[in-house]
């Protein structure tokens, strides 16, 4: 939580209690900000809080500001107008219809289209004024509206445009022609500044000569009391204050100046180049100029392009007084009130007021949508253990305070691999990841601690990268042929060189089945050109929460190898004599007990069992004779339970390829054999458990660097589908031993 949160949820929970109505998304903004060259940051102290936690409607608009109050705007399913007092927070939800403030007072007007004007004075709550201009005739449009009087463009019959000033006196309607125009002017430019004055920007031809021209209008007089020249290109803006006027000329092929006068005097204009050809809504605080940068369509969310500037009228460098900023109004006294942001004080409406003695504009914070200007994590799911064989476990969200564009990175604290899942943006804040568990490099992901990292860039662009981390633990249940600890089934090779290496599986969507790894796999032992003979235990033979294997070495001794992770435990011997067996394979509980069993074929051809007890010590128990007549296979393999029965199954292959079933009956023997499949000569199969993770025991062969896969199908008449081919699996060695 950063250093503001205490203020922010305080003014969070004054926005609840204020704003028991509320609407939806933000209307079109007003004007935005101007970034420029050379800005710099404002000084420590010059932005404050109020004390009294004031609300702002979340993603609404400031229309205009008086002494008690401020009208907003926000958008749904329709404009949603409020009047919000200062004091209290206390927020009026306005009858639906269209609204216009009058600058610098508590004056709301009203209309419904007919041509019918109600204005209310919000801080006494006394009784409207309502102007209906509908006597006036045709042609009348409202320009804007000055204290309870409406500035209002006449078309005339030769097409030029006068300006009236439309009102009440004495109960009668009145409507004056503002004099000190020229005539036939045509739409001019209109803002109306305070109750008493209006800005008017024309271009006329006077006697001949083209006139651009900037004027003052004094309402109660009705009357031009100033005028300016200007240069004759578009003006896109004004202000004025008791002592000087500013406007911005937008020429076509130059960057947008902002001119600035003295009132009442003879001094020359002065024009501030922004260096920028982007619009610029400017005000006038003290001696000092605000600006603020905006395109043809405002922005309807933060950029920090459109901050908000001050520099000195006469000239000097620019400071930053908000880091962004959405809407903005003339305030009494000669403010601003801006709706925009800090990263001090965060959201919301802030007041921009002269300083003392001509220093820099006082910036505070009058009301707070409750929302951070930096980006911030709202919250996650991402659970303190993260179990992946649970349905849907990958789906991890972070919900931040805004839109941003996000990254996610997940490391392996014990062997530092990384997943980068995606992290789209599911709705605006919210970011979800589908890690389908694999690592970068498409290998399962292991079990054991992570670090997550998330870094997100705001969409506008406004403050600095989101980067937060935590941490989780990753747990998967054990498979029978899993030897790198991430709950996948495992492909064993031993090469050349005596290594062993495990070459990991995952489920490739696109290919619908299992895939090896290729490149990089992990080696868990040298030495292993001693053996003879290797048998994999499909899950565990010796009470650890991993596959061990079993080996034979060239003296007829046999020794066990315990799993523990991603390496295998130091050796164990287990047993002498086993060189008269010469087929050799565990994994299958075929005498019903729980525990994984061993099964040996001597060179006579009678297989014997081997119960598995469960110690590490003493795994296997003494020979129990099962039965003559094995000698015909040349392959023998321990599947697990294939036919649904009460125990774990044999498969055998004989010397013509061809597969036969053994359906363990539970107390150590087997019903008669079943042939379930043909074509198996150059297929050696190795079962490796329940591979694709269906939950029925699958098949897997070996052949001229490829590897085969036969799905498990549930159905002990044909326990298996017709053999694919799965993975190239290159070993660079000329006879590989693969289990």
């Amino acid at each position: 939580m950063n250093r503001t949160s205490n203020t922010r949820y305080r003014l969070v929970a004054a926005v609840t209690v204020a704003l028991a109505v509320t609407a939806g998304a933000a209307v079109a903004a007003a004007p935005g900000a101007m970034a420029t060259t050379g800005a710099v940051t404002a000084a420590a102290g010059q932005s404050t809080q109020e004390d009294v936690a004031v609300p702002f409607p979340v993603d609404a608009t400031v229309v205009s500001a008086g002494p008690t109050g401020f009208l907003s705007a926000q958008s749904g399913e329709q404009l949603t107008w409020r009047w919000t007092r200062y004091a209290d927070g206390v927020a009026t939800v306005l009858p639906p219809g269209s609204y216009r403030g009058a600058k610098q007072t508590d004056i709301v007007a009203r209309t419904d289209g007919s041509g019918v004007y109600t204005l209310s004075d919000m801080a006494t709550g006394g009784d409207p004024l309502e102007v209906d201009t509908r006597p006036l005739g045709e042609g009348y449009t409202l320009a804007g509206v000055a204290g309870t009087t409406l500035v209002m463009r006449k078309a005339t019959a030769t097409g030029g445009t006068e300006l009236h000033l439309v009102g009440k006196e004495q109960g009668a309607l009145v409507d004056h022609t503002v004099t000190g125009l020229p005539a036939g002017i045509v739409n001019p430019f209109v803002i109306v500044d305070s109750p008493g004055t209006v800005l008017v920007r024309y271009t006329a031809t006077v006697d001949g000569v083209k006139r651009s021209r900037v004027t003052v209008v004094d309402v109660a007089t009705h009357a031009v009391v100033e005028e300016h020249e200007t240069s004759d290109v578009p003006v896109i803006g004004m202000a004025l204050s008791a002592t000087h006027i500013a406007w911005v000329e937008k020429p076509a092929d130059s960057t947008v100046k902002v001119a600035v006068a003295r009132r009442g005097g003879t001094a020359e204009t002065v024009r501030h180049d922004t260096g920028s050809t982007a619009n610029v809504a400017i005000q006038i605080v003290g001696d000092w100029l605000t600006h603020r940068r905006y395109s043809v369509n405002a922005p309807t969310t933060a950029n920090p392009l459109y901050a908000l500037y001050a520099r000195p009228l006469s000239g000097g460098e620019p400071v930053k007084l908000l880091e962004h900023t959405l809407s903005s109004t003339a305030g009494p006294d000669g403010t601003q009130l801006v709706r925009g942001g800090t990263f001090e004080h965060d959201e919301g409406l802030y007041r921009i007021a002269p300083g003392t003695a001509g220093a820099r504009p006082v910036v505070t914070l009058v009301a707070s949508t409750g929302q951070p200007t930096t980006l911030e994590l709202v919250s996650h799911t991402v659970p303190t253990t993260l179990d992946l064989d649970l349905p849907g476990a990958g789906a991890l969200t972070w919900t931040l305070s805004r839109g941003a564009n996000a990254s996610l990175e997940l490391v392996h604290k014990a062997t530092g691999k990384t997943a980068k899942p995606g992290l789209p943006t599911i709705t605006e804040g919210v970011h979800t990841a589908r890690w389908d568990g694999l690592f970068s490099d498409g290998i399962t992901a292991y079990n054991g601690e992570y670090t997550w990292k998330l870094t997100a860039t705001p969409w506008d662009r406004v403050g600095p990268d989101l980067v937060r981390t935590g941490t989780f633990k990753l747990v998967r249940k054990p498979t029978s042929h899993d030897f790198d600890d991430n709950g996948s089934s495992d492909l064993l090779l031993r090469n050349d060189l005596g290594e062993l290496l495990v070459h990991d599986s995952h489920m490739d969507p696109y290919q619908q089945g299992p895939v090896w790894q290729k490149k990089a796999p992990v080696r868990i032992g040298t030495g292993w050109n001693t053996y003879d003979q290797v048998l994999v235990a499909p899950g565990n033979i010796a009470g650890s929460a991993y596959a061990d294997i079993v080996a034979r070495d060239k003296t007829g001794v046999l020794w066990l190898h315990q799993g523990a992770g991603r390496t295998l435990a130091p050796r164990v011997r287990v047993g002498g004599g086993w060189q008269i067996y010469d087929r050799i394979t565990g994994g299958s509980d075929v005498s019903g007990d729980g525990r994984p069993d061993l099964l040996a074929t001597d060179k006579a051809g009678v297989q014997w069992l081997y119960k598995g007890t469960g110690s590490t010590t003493a795994p296997f128990s003494k020979a129990v004779r099962i039965g003559g007549g094995w000698g015909i296979y040349n392959k023998i393999t321990a599947t697990g339970n294939i036919g649904g029965g009460p125990a774990g199954d044999l498969v055998a292959r004989d010397k013509d390829g061809v597969l036969w079933l053994y359906l363990g009956k539970g107390d150590g023997t087997f019903a008669p054999r079943t042939r379930i499949g043909g074509g198996w000569g150059s297929f050696p199969p190795t079962a490796m458990g329940d591979v694709d993770r269906d939950g029925r025991p699958d098949l897997v062969a070996y052949r001229n660097e490829t590897v085969y896969f036969a799905k498990g199908t549930g159905n002990w008449k044909a326990p298996f589908a017709p053999v694919r081919e799965s993975t190239y699996l290159p070993t660079n060695s000329y006879a590989p031993t693969v289990f």
